[in-house]
């Protein structure tokens, strides 16, 4: 009856998806306890940097689905923001020519958590919204939001500290980001992180996400 309507048979709760508008979905949660319908907005945010990682980002705004792995063509991946901790961020920027695009996810995130998200970007500070299309590896086009670098915010001579560069790396495994693309990712030059508390924070982090990978290998 919709285009894309799923259907997830739980034992108390249903899951019906209906795509109204470019940007926003509405999701329709059937909660059998309270027989009552619960309708939540969500949005397809385009993560291409340190939040391609799932556990990255729902360590900053908890749980969120992935609607699917994208390419945003035309486009170009560069480390060139400039980040609050005086370090190069990830940023995205169109190029006509000798663009071969930039890969990552699509996440369904809600209002609130748009919200949080925004704040750990520094939106308005360093970050701006940007609104696009991108293409899905099944030729599907997804509507979406990211994050891109103010103009004010761009320095060439910027690199990423070691820790920021590992997690668009490990992000880029997870989600089995074509070799070519790992490979430019791999060639990136970065700096070491003076700051041992903020090291000692992500290294845990980058170190949970490697047990959880090579748990995955093993399984």
């Amino acid at each position: 009856m919709y285009e894309g309507l799923t259907i997830h048979k739980e034992l108390l709760l249903r899951k019906i998806t209906i795509k109204v508008t470019p940007v926003w979905c509405k999701k329709f949660w059937y909660d059998a306890k309270e027989r009552t319908m619960v309708m939540a907005e969500l949005m397809n945010y385009f993560a291409y940097g340190s939040n391609l990682h799932p556990a990255r980002l729902e360590s900053r705004i908890g749980a969120c689905q992935i609607a699917g792995v994208a390419q945003l063509e035309r486009a170009a991946l560069c480390f060139h923001k400039v980040g609050l901790d005086r370090s190069g961020k990830c940023d995205i920027v169109f190029r006509e020519t000798d663009a071969t695009g930039v890969w990552g996810v699509v996440y369904q995130i809600s209002a609130a958590q748009k919200t949080i998200l925004d704040q750990h970007e520094s939106l308005g500070e360093g970050y701006q919204i940007l609104k696009t299309r991108v293409v899905t590896r099944q030729n599907q086009i997804f509507p979406v939001y990211t994050y891109q670098a103010m103009s004010d915010y761009i320095d060439q001579s910027m690199k990423p500290f070691d820790w920021y560069h590992d997690l668009v790396l490990q992000g880029a495994l997870f989600h089995g980001f074509p070799l070519d693309y790992l490979a430019q990712l791999q060639g990136v030059a970065m700096i070491q992180e003076h700051n041992p508390h903020r090291a000692s924070k992500h290294q845990r982090l980058l170190e949970t996400i490697r047990d959880s990978h090579e748990s995955k290998q093993a399984d």
